[in-house]
């Protein structure tokens, strides 16, 4: 070999040059001692000749062009892996990297060797995250209609695929080398791997959605398929000799001993670490590291890829926390967002359109066109299959988008068979390229198509009016986030005063933000993994109310849940219970906490979200709770002061009439004081102004409530002439009540609130809700905010089988309640 053919200069940190590699030309680097941190600009030394400063500089430039690509990206709903993989043809071969000063200087053999080997180890823990994120026993929970979709969605391009390449073939004829490769991607372009979908769907925010659920478990199904047809393929292809069968032998004898070894001793370590003192850090992270360092080394024994059994062997091990969420924070930060770019990037670098040359051009065009029909087959595969479960034609056509959706994992695939010299650079080239297009398309098309809150737009009206003007059951659902929600919570239930003549249903939705895992989860708290720590946390709250229903005894009937789900998403599990439960009223904390001091203690945005999307597309009525229990020194449910003082502010409207009617049901019960102050404008006093009659007669109800128990319900009246002394009145309130009742929405050209509109810092709560976040006031407020839609008919479902009776009368029979009734377990399965 003749040295003198290298390429580099001396003061470089390696040299390269072509040798006759086993099968054709290959590039060998060779890397040179003692130049791996640069001396400085001073002492005339080039820091891109070395080797640790060109990896910083590869890695800045990379990351940072891909955010802006991904900022150009967000309004066509791309995501981060296109924008990585973009990224990497930009800066390669095939637009920046076309100059060679340019390549040599930014990518140079030695620089692409190191920037490619720690960008594999980014990857290979990535893998891990995403095995981890996994929980296997969803394909048995999976439902025929998603076997069968996801049956189909791998076999319809898969054997029309094949049937596409023979069909060439047998007419026009192809080149040994372009047959391999055609069958080759087909395998590629029917898969669909359920990281990859999760991700997506968490991306669009649909993951907790019907479609999302469904989509979820159909790509479960489909990935099982295709690791199927991929163990067949490999043991068909293998040698016939013991060395083949040994190898099957030794890549099974290592999933045996993660499955039976590396995972029960996690799992040991996990819990003797668990019952030390300190429960801060629970997880045996080096440990772990250790375990996964093993497990990818075996891979790479037994003749795989190392990301083989790092995948595997997160698979192995429970999602969710405490494990899961633990490794998956320490390890994302790290791996996925700084050294994951680098290897998606890297598999841009490798594309060159430049070296598409004419004799080529043919076998190109017949490869796109077989890539367009695999993945033309798939859709109309996964579309036919929805269409015959019966799915709406809308929900069907986004989920053969979401089927044909790739990623990291497709693009993992195509980098290991082009190393493999399995597909050559125009083939790998063009699956990239399709990959992008085909995955962008289909982002886009499902966001415009699928609106996830049509569900929710339901025909019936679920209001506490028409509760109480059609004499039905009062239904609540409380939504919260942890334990401190549940005393204001339960004095709300208290206040509303259940009896066996008026009973209530209510259900209880813990919400949890989703870590650790890849699946969205709405279940019964019953039915619940006992080991994760999400499961304590929720039985705190049962408890709580467990022991209140026992209090009320015959006059409450219960269901608690959990939603864990990214948070910009979770308001369609809290909008799909409220459909499924027949929910009249909505309660949803606020997002600020408020200090013992009575000051804002601490806001949380994503919460302020929820709210928001909570009250667009509500089914029902909506209350956001706005907590001030813990000003008053209250710590658990068994010492919480129930409310001896409640107000409602009434200006008008149908909104206050909502937080009206809620009050009305108040006023039977004998310790509580309620107090409806009346806001009126002198000019109103001439002529009664009511925008509707159920206003009128709810006023005029509450005065009769006041004239018949004086001393317990007040009715004042307030006269005022602007928003100036309304805001006077309101502040006057003091200490005087324990929680007060607003509307949210009030008619915003009343002289009432003139003045109070022209700012407001929270718009969700309205002009009154939003001045009582001040901390100039000591009482907690609930803003009530009634469901939109003047055509929706009113929903007669729960109507109470007897009449409002005083309490005693031994003529009047009980009604018996169904233990049925209000309890049907929402279906998350049927996807």
């Amino acid at each position: 070999m003749d040295w003198s053919a290298f390429g580099s200069e001396q003061t470089n940190s390696s040299h390269w040059g072509l040798v006759h590699g086993p099968f054709m030309m290959e590039e060998l680097v060779c890397q040179n001692q003692n130049m791996m941190i640069s001396k400085g600009i001073f002492k005339n030394s080039n820091p891109l000749k070395y080797a640790t400063p060109l990896l910083f500089l590869q890695m800045s430039v990379i990351i940072i062009t891909s955010r802006l690509i991904f900022r150009f990206l967000q309004p066509l709903k791309q995501g981060m892996i296109s924008a990585q993989v973009l990224a990497g043809i930009v800066l390669g071969p095939s637009f920046l990297g076309h100059n060679k000063t340019y390549m040599d200087m930014f990518l140079p053999a030695g620089g692409k060797i190191t920037i490619q080997t720690l960008s594999t180890i980014g990857f290979i823990i990535h893998l891990f995250i995403l095995g981890l994120k996994i929980d296997a026993s969803i394909i048995k929970k999976a439902s025929s209609k998603a076997i069968l979709i996801g049956t189909a969605s791998y076999a319809f391009p898969f054997s029309l695929g094949h049937l596409t390449v023979f069909f060439i073939n047998t007419t026009v004829g192809l080149h040994k080398d372009v047959f391999h490769c055609a069958s080759t991607v087909i395998f590629l372009c029917s898969m669909t791997s359920f990281p990859v979908t999760t991700n997506v769907l968490a991306e669009l925010n649909i993951l907790n959605s019907e479609l999302g659920r469904l989509a979820t478990n159909c790509s479960m199904v489909c990935e099982a398929c295709s690791w199927f047809v991929a163990l067949a393929f490999n043991l068909y292809t293998r040698e016939r000799t013991m060395k083949g069968v040994w190898g099957i032998f030794m890549i099974a004898g290592l999933l045996g001993v993660i499955a039976g070894v590396f995972r029960p001793l996690i799992i040991y370590l996990t819990e003797r670490k668990s019952r030390t003192m300190s429960n801060k850090d629970v997880v045996p992270f080096f440990p772990v590291l250790l375990i996964l360092a093993i497990a990818s080394i075996s891979a790479e024994v037994m003749g795989v890829h190392a990301a083989f059994g790092a995948f595997w062997l997160g698979v192995s091990l429970p999602d969710g926390p405490p494990l899961g969420t633990e490794l998956a924070m320490k390890l994302e930060l790290f791996a996925s967002n700084m050294l994951l770019p680098c290897f998606i990037a890297v598999s841009g670098l490798q594309t060159n359109f430049f070296e598409i040359t004419e004799s080529h051009e043919n076998h190109v065009v017949l490869i796109e066109v077989i890539l367009l029909v695999t993945y033309g087959c798939k859709f109309l595969g996964t579309a036919a299959a929805s269409a015959y479960c019966q799915t709406q034609i809308g929900d069907a056509l986004c989920l053969a988008f979401l089927m044909c959706c790739q990623g990291i994992i497709e693009v993992y695939a195509t980098v290991v068979w082009k190393d493999a010299q399995v597909v050559d650079t125009e083939c790998f080239n063009l699956v990239i390229v399709t990959l992008l297009l085909v995955t962008g398309i289909s982002r886009y098309l499902v966001v415009y198509l699928y609106d996830p809150s049509k569900r929710y737009k339901c025909r019936s009206k679920r209001t506490i009016l028409n509760t109480r003007e059609r004499n039905l059951q009062l239904r609540l659902l409380l939504c919260m986030y942890n334990v401190e929600n549940v005393p204001l919570m339960v004095n709300l239930l208290e206040a509303t005063y259940p009896t066996r003549f008026n009973p209530i249903s209510f259900f209880t939705l813990h919400l949890v933000e989703l870590k650790g895992r890849s699946h969205a989860v709405l279940t019964p708290h019953h039915q619940m993994n006992k080991l994760d720590l999400n499961t304590a946390q929720s039985t705190y709250i049962v408890n709580a109310f467990q022991r209140f229903e026992q209090k009320y005894q015959g006059t409450l009937m219960a269901q608690h849940f959990t939603a864990a789900a990214p948070f910009s998403s979770i308001n369609n599990d809290i909008c799909t219970l409220a459909l499924d439960k027949k929910a009249t009223l909505i309660v949803i904390p606020f997002h600020k906490q408020y200090a013992i001091d009575g000051t804002v203690g601490q806001v949380n945005g994503p919460i302020r979200n929820i709210n928001r999307n909570v009250l667009e597309a509500a089914p029902c009525s909506v209350a956001i709770l706005i907590d001030r229990g813990e000003c008053k020194g209250r710590r658990s449910v068994l010492i919480a002061n129930t409310w001896q003082n409640v107000a409602v502010l009434f200006i008008g409207g149908r909104d206050d009439a909502e937080a009206l009617a809620l009050c009305m049901r108040m006023t039977e019960k004998p310790e509580l004081n309620v107090t409806m102050i009346h806001f009126r404008h002198k000019s109103s006093l001439q002529h009664e102004d009511y925008s509707e009659m159920a206003e009128y007669n709810l006023i005029n109800d509450f005065k009769s409530h006041a004239a018949a128990n004086k001393g317990k319900v007040h009715y004042i009246e307030e006269i005022v002439k602007d928003g100036v002394e309304t805001t006077q009145v309101i502040s006057s309130l003091g200490v005087a009540y324990d929680m007060v009742f607003v509307g949210r929405d009030h008619d915003l050209e009343s002289s009432v609130l003139y003045g109070l509109t022209d700012w407001s810092e929270c718009p969700e709560l309205g002009v009154i809700g939003d001045m009582l976040t001040s901390p100039d006031f000591h009482f907690s407020v609930l803003v009530v905010h009634q469901q939109q839609g003047d055509a929706l008919a009113m929903d007669d479902s729960y109507k109470l089988p007897v009449e409002h009776q005083k309490i005693g009368d031994a003529r009047i029979q009980l009604p018996l309640f169904s233990a049925e009734e209000g309890f049907t377990t929402i279906d998350l399965d049927k996807s």
